[in-house]
């Protein structure tokens, strides 16, 4: 006998005794070592309860029946997978090297519950396992599902989602296509459903091979949907997504994500989503939030403690009233917690103090055109930064009347309540533009400079101008004004009838200078003064923001003749809801009373006698009080700077 043939009769002989012991062995008593060894290796019970069987081939075919897989002890649930038939090929080959491969895996019904305990501790992690470890999984070649079903439970985050699963079978010759996932359920409260398709299972685990995928969801009143690839999704290292998101609310995404934002409108973005290890970017988004048009990037970094937001943003037209949550003015869709009362007008909306502390922030924003109710802003350019619970917007500056408005706006939420400091200063603001339905004159009217320092303390804007304490000042040096806005304001009948037949003209201002201090919430005058050739005008009284009231009463007095002025103090009162402007009527009528009777013992000649008014007001002394309201409210002398020309 050759070698060879030799050698086929022993490999013929050794092949026999292989399968007749395979035909003879009863694979059922191997159930329990088996069992054994994962549960050894995992710290769960293990038990294969229905038949297990070998078919041989190269590849041998290995089926177990009704296969269970223990829970972690603390959950009530028995079991964390049941599958009712598992078929599996492995490689012997590899096997002989010390690899272990499975060129095939079918899973018939599986049921699996992945849970979350109240010590935030995963049910798929065994025994001292690191949760943050990966896995590492054998090589499996082909794995199909055949009606799954998986449970995810998180009573802590009020979570419990029912997710079915399994592999499509038009999905064969798509790989991009071959697993449905279809679920509903709550996810942190809010009612659920979600419908995904993605690559084979078995695509998750290679880096090399993104994993193709296209999802969509409805959480409460957020829809979300996604598509595009994950990179290497096995140990979350990327994703290249389109990326829509579209709700009622963004301030609703804050249990979804943890990601504080404030109350919005109705929205509607669309854009890329990035992740790069614990970053997490939704960049070159476009798309509106209420009227207003929004683009730009969002990042954030969960690496951090706490959290760090950045974000670029950009708006073309952009309306007030859309940004009102972020002073508590608008709620979007959640109802207010503290409306104000039915006759006031000031936000009196709670900051949230656990937004603020959620995360830290650097935003900048820039915005084309603001629109409001009354008057148009040209610009707006903001920074927010958060820093371990203060917020700051420095700066926040709007292009407003010809002139700019820049503040900085500090809130320390560290303190209860809030400590809040506002600086505030008002930069060649031009009279005609600032009223712009108000007929000053039509040309040059001067400009307008000032600024507020005020400290407060509150948890809303209402709490917190009620405590306020500070300066504040607004000058107006040179420029000019309608005359017959100055006669109407003496009252003076016989020079307004002159004026509006011969027609307004300008009368150069002196000087415009309004000074206020602020006392917990009181705003008192110190100065207010207009002063011109022809009239000069002064006010006193105050401004209460506790109980948003108004005091203040202007009393004008002419420098030149009249032959017929009721000279009555003009009085600014009732709230800021319902303000009231009208003459102090009891000189008015003093005055008035007189005249009829005179006229009445003269037959009409003296009717003129108390209505009479010589001028003799002198000169306000405009460079005194310039330079005190400077000094009060450090105002600089180029905020008031004249404009360099008519427009």
């Amino acid at each position: 006998m050759t070698l060879t043939r030799s050698l086929k009769w022993t490999t013929g002989v050794f092949l026999a005794l292989v399968v007749l012991i395979v035909m003879l062995v009863d694979w059922n008593g191997l159930r329990e070592p088996i069992a054994r060894r994962i549960s050894s290796a995992t710290g769960r019970s293990v038990a294969v309860n229905g038949d297990l069987s070998v078919h041989l081939s190269w590849r041998p075919r290995i089926v177990a029946n009704n296969v269970v897989f223990g829970n972690a002890a603390w959950s009530p649930d028995p079991a964390m997978v049941e599958i009712k038939r598992l078929e599996f090929t492995i490689d012997p080959f590899k096997l002989l090297i010390g690899r272990v491969e499975f060129p095939e895996v079918a899973l018939f019904e599986p049921q699996v519950l992945l849970e979350v305990s109240q010590d935030d501790v995963p049910n798929w992690v065994f025994d001292e396992q690191d949760k943050n470890k990966s896995v590492d999984f054998p090589t499996i070649g082909v794995l199909t599902i055949d009606h799954g079903s998986v449970t995810y439970r998180d009573r802590n985050n009020h979570t419990e989602l029912a997710l079915d699963i399994k592999t499509l079978e038009d999905g064969k010759d798509d790989p991009e296509r071959r697993l449905e996932v279809a679920g509903r359920g709550r996810f942190k409260g809010l009612p659920t459903t979600l419908h995904a398709r993605g690559g084979g299972l078995l695509s998750l685990r290679s880096a090399d091979n993104p994993y193709p995928i296209t999802a969509n969801a409805m959480l409460g009143n957020t829809k979300a949907s996604i598509e595009g690839r994950l990179l290497d999704p096995l140990h979350f290292k990327g994703e290249e997504l389109n990326f829509k998101l579209e709700g009622s609310d963004l301030a609703l995404l804050f249990p979804i994500i943890g990601v504080p934002l404030p109350p919005t409108p109705a929205y509607k973005l669309v854009g890329y989503l990035d992740h790069d290890g614990n970053v997490w970017t939704f960049r070159r988004f476009k798309g509106t939030v209420g009227q207003s048009d929004l683009a730009g990037s969002f990042t954030v970094d969960r690496g951090q403690r706490p959290q760090m937001i950045s974000a670029d943003l950009v708006s073309r037209q952009l309306l007030m009233k859309d940004l009102g949550g972020f002073i508590g003015a608008e709620r979007g869709t959640q109802p207010s917690r503290t409306s104000p009362p039915s006759d006031k007008v000031l936000p009196a909306e709670p900051f949230s103090l656990e937004k603020l502390n959620a995360a830290n922030a650097d935003v900048h924003f820039h915005g084309e055109k603001i629109l409001t109710e009354s008057m148009l802003l040209n610009k707006m350019n903001a920074r927010l930064t958060v820093n371990d619970g203060v917020l700051k917007l420095a700066p926040i500056e709007f292009g407003i009347a010809g002139g700019n408005l820049v503040s900085r706006i500090e809130m320390d939420g560290r303190h209860l309540p809030i400590a809040i400091r506002v600086d505030t200063t008002a930069k060649g603001l031009h009279l005609d533009q600032l009223f712009p339905t108000f007929r000053l004159a039509d040309s040059n009217t001067g400009t307008m400079g000032g600024r507020a320092r005020l400290a407060g303390n509150g948890n809303s804007v209402a709490q917190m101008l009620a405590s306020a304490n500070g300066e504040a000042a607004l000058i107006m040096d040179g420029g000019s004004v309608g005359e017959l806005v100055l006669r109407l304001s003496n009252l003076d009948m016989a020079n307004s009838l002159l004026v509006m037949l011969g027609g307004d003209h300008l009368v150069p201002i002196r000087c415009m200078v309004g000074n206020f201090k602020a006392i917990n919430g009181v705003f008192s005058v110190r100065d207010l003064v207009l002063d011109t050739p022809k009239v000069n005008i002064t006010g006193s009284g105050n401004v209460d923001f506790t109980d948003e009231s108004l005091n203040v009463r202007l009393v004008p007095q002419s420098k030149g003749f009249s032959l017929a002025s009721l000279r009555g103090p003009i009085v600014i009162a009732g709230t800021f809801k319902s303000p009231t402007v009208r003459p102090e009527m009891g000189g008015v009528i003093a005055r008035g009373a007189l005249a009829v009777a005179l006229g009445a013992v003269t037959s009409g000649v003296g009717v003129l006698i108390p209505l009479l008014d010589f001028g003799n007001d002198k000169d306000s002394d405009c460079a005194l009080l310039i330079n005190q309201a400077k000094a009060d409210a450090r105002v600089k002398s180029s905020d008031i700077a004249p404009r360099a020309g008519k427009r």
